[in-house]
């Protein structure tokens, strides 16, 4: 087959026609890219035109041939009329022309011959997708063809080739894999988030549990009409409702009448929506339990718009806060009744110990006033003793106790609360002892209580009449306190012994003295028992086991009895006094000398005390125990330190030794006690086993 082109410039008379003849528009912009800056899908389409070359339908092969060489193009837009008809192909135009019999019958024919078969003309407002699908859906040679673009009256917009198309298909691809991966990276991002969500919301669960279902305090959550929507198991635990919660139920109904307008007054607060916290204490009525005061902390949750509170029974909390309260308070009432005692116990021995001298210079009725104020001071030293044994912390050594004196003496402590309510008292004590090993304070303590709630019960009484008796049965011993009170009704019978119970008001009583007076009794072996009716009072019955009628009292002191003294026996002993009280200091110089005849010397204090015994020769030591500067417990030590014999007569005398502390050094050390206020035999008795004869050869053989 002969080129076309060479075959026509041979000779044969085909004229090429000028160009001007051509009826077509060329398009000098090449195929350019399209801009970056846009996405593949939003680029313009007439942006990717890459030619805008045309042909009229009518052109001859010949002409439309070499407009094609000169344009190296492969495609070109068929037009008539200025409208798009097809799209002529460059192959085919050639196929066509190949051979001079094929020049020769087409050379004079019209372009639309070599126009493709299926060409793909597309409107400028087509969606680029669907000029992507279809274009590159084609098969075969179809798939090489260029695109024609028209605009809205079918007018050419120029030609877009196949490759164009590609190229967009890819960066359409492009962009789609972008946007999958933006995705992806969103998506990850996301589900960190979702994890970290999840993650806090087990978090959030967790601390849920651990600080509303698992917590020690009850808490609820209220809407702001006080009605309990939900609440943890420690609640129902504290509200006595068991196994099943109460949800929901009006908080207020349980609220103390009294106190019910305060709780509605806070709950109008959060009706407000005040998001201050608030802490408030009520009462409430707890069934099968009576009222509970609890602590009610509460506070705004703004997201449920609900008001969350913590409860806390704080029933045993104030109760041992009383209980810290009396304990202060007995711990100051020890303190001063000890400083007292000691005072009172100073001032009082003079008086009986000069008194005591006096007696035998004196005629028979001064004699009388003597004993009348011996009798006056034994007696005030008796009460000092029991105010000491009220008041003195128990010592742990159980004694030999009468309880005909328990009861003697506590009714003298009673005697004015007995007067004022003007009860009488009837009292049935046997007349032998009866003896219980006890601590004589705590008996006195549990006796005093029965009393004290006797007369209490008795206060609305016409009559009233206490009875108190002592006796014995077998092997136990025993102690009632009855009155003509109230009573006591069945419902609180079988819990008047519990601890911090009470039928009376707050400012009354605590609720702990029934119980201690049990707790005491069971200490020492016993019990207690009540039998009551209401208006026909009530009779508490305390019984101990008997003790033996030989054990001694542990806080007894055995004076040895003392042989005749022979005259001027004692006369070159020597004894030293140390006495910061200077009348006490006196009547101690005066016993020893008139007694013993014994030559003695006075410190004022502990220090100078000191200084005269570390220079020896003392028979005996005479010291109080409290003094300004140095004890006389110190001075009984730093004596033991340097000499050793000397140490060994001591003799100390005190109106009040102190705490239980000092009482046990003093037994442990074994150094004879001398209470004031004492009479001068009892002082002479206890100086007795220091200064006597064979004392003396122990003096002597110690130097």
């Amino acid at each position: 087959m002969t080129d076309p082109t060479s075959e026509s410039s041979a000779g044969n008379d085909v004229t090429a026609p000028a160009p001007s003849r051509l009826d077509f528009a060329l398009g000098l912009a090449e195929f350019a890219p399209a801009p970056t800056a846009l996405s593949a899908e939003s680029t313009p389409l007439e942006s990717l035109v890459q030619h805008r070359c045309s042909v009229d339908h009518d052109t001859h092969f010949e002409e439309v041939y070499r407009f094609f060489q000169k344009h190296e193009i492969e495609f070109a837009a068929l037009v008539r009329e200025g409208r798009v008809s097809g799209l002529c192909s460059r192959a085919k135009l050639g196929f066509m022309l190949r051979s001079r019999y094929g020049f020769a019958l087409y050379s004079r024919g019209p372009a639309h011959l070599a126009q493709v078969a299926h060409p793909l003309v597309f409107n400028c407002t087509t969606p680029i997708r669907r000029i992507l699908d279809t274009a590159l859906a084609r098969k075969g040679d179809e798939f090489h063809e260029d695109v024609v673009l028209v605009d809205e009256e079918n007018r050419m917009l120029g030609l877009i080739a196949v490759e164009t198309l590609a190229h967009l298909q890819s960066r359409l691809v492009n962009d789609q894999l972008g946007e999958l991966r933006r995705q992806h990276a969103q998506l990850r991002e996301q589900n960190l988030e979702l994890f970290q969500t999840n993650h806090a919301l087990r978090q959030a669960r967790g601390l849920y549990q651990g600080l509303f279902a698992s917590n020690t305090l009850g808490i609820a959550l209220l809407d702001v009409n006080g009605v309990v929507r939900t609440h943890n198991r420690r609640l129902a635990e504290l509200l006595n409702f068991g196994a099943s919660p109460r949800e929901p139920f009006a908080l207020s109904d349980w609220v103390n009448e009294r106190e019910r307008p305060q709780f509605c007054d806070l709950l109008r607060t959060y009706q407000q929506r005040d998001p201050t916290p608030s802490t408030h204490e009520f009462t409430l009525l707890v069934e099968g339990r009576g009222p509970r005061l609890f602590r009610l902390n509460t506070g705004w949750i703004a997201e449920t718009s609900q008001i969350c509170a913590c409860f806390e029974d704080i029933v045993d909390r104030r109760a041992m806060e009383r209980h810290l309260r009396r304990e202060e308070k007995h711990l100051l009432l020890d303190t001063l009744v000890g400083g007292i005692a000691h005072e009172l116990n100073n001032k009082l021995t003079p008086v009986m110990g000069f008194a005591e001298l006096l007696t035998p210079s004196l005629d028979e009725r001064s004699q009388l006033y003597v004993s009348y104020i011996n009798k006056s001071v034994v007696e005030a030293a008796n009460i000092v003793r029991q105010l000491l044994q009220l008041s003195k912390p128990d010592s742990g050594h159980p004694q030999l106790v009468d309880l005909r004196q328990v009861v003697e003496e506590s009714l003298v402590m009673l005697k004015f609360q007995i007067r004022e309510r003007e009860t009488q008292v009837r009292l049935t004590l046997p007349p032998a002892p009866v003896n219980v090993l006890a601590d004589i304070a705590q008996l006195k303590q549990v006796l005093m209580n029965l009393a004290i709630n006797a007369l209490q019960a008795m206060a609305t009484t016409a009559e009233p009449m206490l009875d108190i008796a002592v006796g014995r049965s077998g092997t136990s011993v025993w102690m009632t306190v009855k009155d003509n009170g109230t009573g006591i009704s069945p419902g609180i019978l079988g819990r008047i012994f519990d601890p911090f119970f009470t039928t009376k008001g707050t400012d009354k009583g605590s609720g702990l003295g029934l119980s201690i007076c049990s707790s005491i009794a069971r200490k020492y072996g016993g019990d207690i028992a009540v039998e009551s009716e209401p208006g026909c009072g009530a009779s508490f019955a305390v019984s101990f086991p008997a003790a033996a009628e030989t054990i001694p009292n542990a806080n007894t002191q055995i004076v040895p009895a003392a042989r005749p003294l022979q005259e001027n026996e004692l006369a070159n002993c020597r004894v030293l006094v140390v006495e910061d009280e200077d009348v006490l200091s006196k009547l101690l110089q005066e016993v020893v000398r008139s007694h013993f005849g014994c030559g003695v010397d006075a410190a004022a204090c502990g220090t100078e005390g000191l200084a005269l015994a570390m220079r020896g020769g003392y028979d005996l030591i005479i010291s109080d125990i409290r003094m300004p500067e140095m004890d006389g417990l110190e001075l009984y030590l730093r004596v033991r330190e340097v000499q050793p014999a000397m140490a060994k007569r001591f003799l100390l005398v005190s109106g009040h030794a102190g705490d239980r502390q000092i009482d046990e050094e003093i037994r442990r050390w074994n150094i004879p006690l001398v209470a004031k206020p004492f009479t001068m035999t009892s002082l002479a008795g206890a100086c007795i086993p220091f200064l006597r004869s064979d004392g003396i050869a122990l003096r002597a053989n110690s130097r």
